[in-house]
């Protein structure tokens, strides 16, 4: 009997990521609505590249577009064949701040763990989403291939998934705000100031603001410039940048990684449950660190970056 890895479709764990990564890691698919015709992320006749252009661009517009939460019977149906065969599994979730996804996989860990009398499936909040849940999950298997037992992989992903980075900015923070997953009034006042907002997942699973930025050129830098600086062991690891339909972006933020040394880097679209709440021209990047934080300096705060702006205008 093995320990078998699970993760849920906000990981970013395309088909095409996994296959060309020999991974064995389960995706519990979400459904994806796009002018009412639904999709399955992430089926493996799915186009990922053809229907995160529509996606985006009907995102773009306003056009109906829905996604749906993963409930436990989802969770029970995708659990059953590993389960029978006497495996043990460890799933990583979406951050519980920003999704039911990890209830619903709490309610059929419980269900499951009850009626067999031991711990059969362990819940993990990966306090993220996107690749910051894919990279966590990418380390268990590996780890799970090795031969690792249960109780040591769950130690071990409690204690790295604080150490992994995700860091992202949108082009209209109205998308996160219409969700409540940023604040309505920052939202206000940085959608005011003209200014771009650099957020990041945090250690209590939410979205929180790093940094106000003037223009979306200079927003990029920085975005990139915080990797640079926080990157722990670049050589051994990939750096994945993930975008909302804005490839030249993102080619152009590996290209700043790359001068500074960044090599393995990696670019895929964003995946599509999380980036729905993002919008169009989102762009984030996934690493690892010795933890989340930033430095106290590093981050501008708004009323700051007014005061700059108006002696800039003078």
């Amino acid at each position: 009997m093995g320990v078998k890895i699970y993760a849920d479709a906000g990981s970013n764990l395309f088909p095409e990521v996994l296959k060309a990564k020999d991974l064995d890691i389960k995706v519990v698919r979400m459904k994806l609505y796009i002018r009412d015709q639904e999709y399955n992320c992430y089926d493996e006749n799915f186009n990922t590249k053809e229907i995160s252009k529509l996606f985006y661009e009907e995102l773009s517009g306003n056009n109906n577009i829905r996604t749906s939460l993963i409930n436990p019977n989802d969770y029970l149906e995708a659990f059953k064949d590993d389960i029978s065969k006497g495996h043990q599994i460890i799933c990583v979730t979406m951050a519980k701040g920003i999704s039911g996804t990890y209830q619903s996989a709490c309610i059929a860990r419980d269900m499951i763990n009850e009626e067999l009398g031991r711990e059969m499936v362990y819940v993990l909040d990966s306090a993220t989403a996107g690749f910051g849940e894919g990279i966590q999950a990418i380390k268990l298997a590996k780890e799970a291939e090795y031969g690792k037992d249960f109780s040591s992989l769950v130690k071990e992903a409690e204690e790295f998934k604080y150490k992994v980075r995700s860091e992202f900015t949108v082009d209209d923070i109205n998308f996160l705000a219409r969700t409540g997953r940023v604040n309505k009034v920052v939202a206000k006042i940085a959608n005011a100031l003209k200014i771009k907002v650099l957020l990041k997942g945090s250690n209590e699973s939410t979205i929180v603001s790093t940094a106000k930025v003037p223009g979306r050129k200079l927003c990029l830098k920085k975005l990139a410039k915080q990797c640079v600086d926080y990157i722990r062991k670049p050589e051994k690891q990939t750096v994945y940048i993930t975008h909302c339909n804005c490839l030249d972006d993102a080619n152009k933020m590996k290209d700043e990684l790359t001068k500074n040394g960044i090599n393995n880097v990696e670019i895929y679209d964003y995946d599509l449950v999380t980036g729905s709440h993002l919008g169009p021209n989102a762009l984030a990047i996934f690493y690892v660190g010795d933890n989340r934080e930033f430095d106290k300096g590093l981050s501008l705060s708004l009323n700051k970056e007014k005061v700059r702006q108006n002696k800039l205008a003078k």
